[in-house]
């Protein structure tokens, strides 16, 4: 498998809620970021989550904030044990019921078959108004 494949077959285990499979493809030592590093009592998909047990409460938190919605992926490509994709996704915010749109990127990292680098850039504004009341 390719290192855009892997990473490919890891997102399809994660939105097909089958995250034993996807955390086989995660190395103990990788780093899961959304948009920022540093973590946020206002929005637990933020901060730096490592290895598997991070990966795991990473997609845990994206579940308790959004409810998931369309996800397209405008193109990806990878050099080397890079790899990067975007494109445009619309959630809805679990609190407030609304929608969340916002144009993603995402830059991976593999080596040896697993996933050791992933970081996830979206609109953080566009969630914070769709987070308030």
């Amino acid at each position: 498998m390719t290192n855009l494949e892997t990473v490919q077959t890891f997102l399809g285990h994660v939105f097909a809620g089958e995250m034993d499979k996807a955390l086989a493809l995660v190395s103990d030592e990788a780093i899961f970021i959304s948009v920022s590093p540093v973590a946020s009592d206002a929005n637990p998909m933020l901060g730096t989550f490592h290895g598997k047990t991070g990966a795991q409460a990473f997609f845990a938190a994206f579940g308790d904030v959004l409810e998931p919605g369309e996800f397209e992926t405008s193109d990806a490509f990878a050099d080397g044990r890079h790899v990067a994709m975007y494109g445009h996704f619309k959630h809805a915010v679990r609190a407030t019921g609304k929608p969340y749109p916002s144009d993603w990127a995402m830059i991976a990292k593999v080596e040896d078959g697993l996933l050791t680098y992933y970081h996830f850039y979206e609109d953080s504004a566009a969630l914070s108004e769709a987070s308030t009341a």
